[in-house]
This record gives C-alpha cells, structure tokens and sequence, in this order.
C-alpha cells in the first residue's frame, strides 16, 4: 500500500507489529526457556520471525531505519541482555 507521497511507512509498521505478534507468542515457550540452546533460539528466530517481517519485501524498500529497533529488541530479549538507561 502506497501513500499520496509514496511513503511505506505504514506497510512496514503493519509488518512489525505481525513480527512482534509472532515473536511474543513464543516468548515463555522458547525465549525464557533457558535449557534450549542460544544458537537454535536464533535459528528460530531467522526462520519464523525473520520470515514474516520480510515476507514480500521484493515489492518495497527495506531502510535499516525500519526495523533496526525491533530486530534489536528482539535479539536483545533472546539472549537475555537488558538495556538500562
């Protein structure tokens, strides 16, 4: 979906927040079990997460600016590192 001024802002918010969907129901089942290991929480994470936020990304222009913040989050969560301000 394209905007009057050809913005794709809302497309990909609307493709976070499917992500992040995807990410929090996995949260107490994967993310804080801590007897699975880190590199098969990653590969998880590239497969099923990583895959519904790119999912038909060849139609628009993907910018750091857009998903630098959730894909920190996300891996930030995973390997249990908090951010204190």
């Amino acid at each position: 979906m394209l905007s009057s001024n050809a913005n794709i802002d809302q497309d990909i918010s609307s493709r976070i927040a499917k992500a992040s969907y995807s990410f929090g129901r996995l949260a107490r089942r994967l993310w804080g079990d801590h007897g699975i290991r880190l590199d098969m929480k990653v590969a998880v994470y590239d497969a099923a997460i990583l895959t519904s936020l790119l999912f038909e990304s060849e139609t628009w222009v993907l910018y750091c600016r857009h998903v630098r913040k959730f894909h920190m989050r996300c891996l930030r969560r995973i390997t249990h590192v908090r951010w204190q301000s």
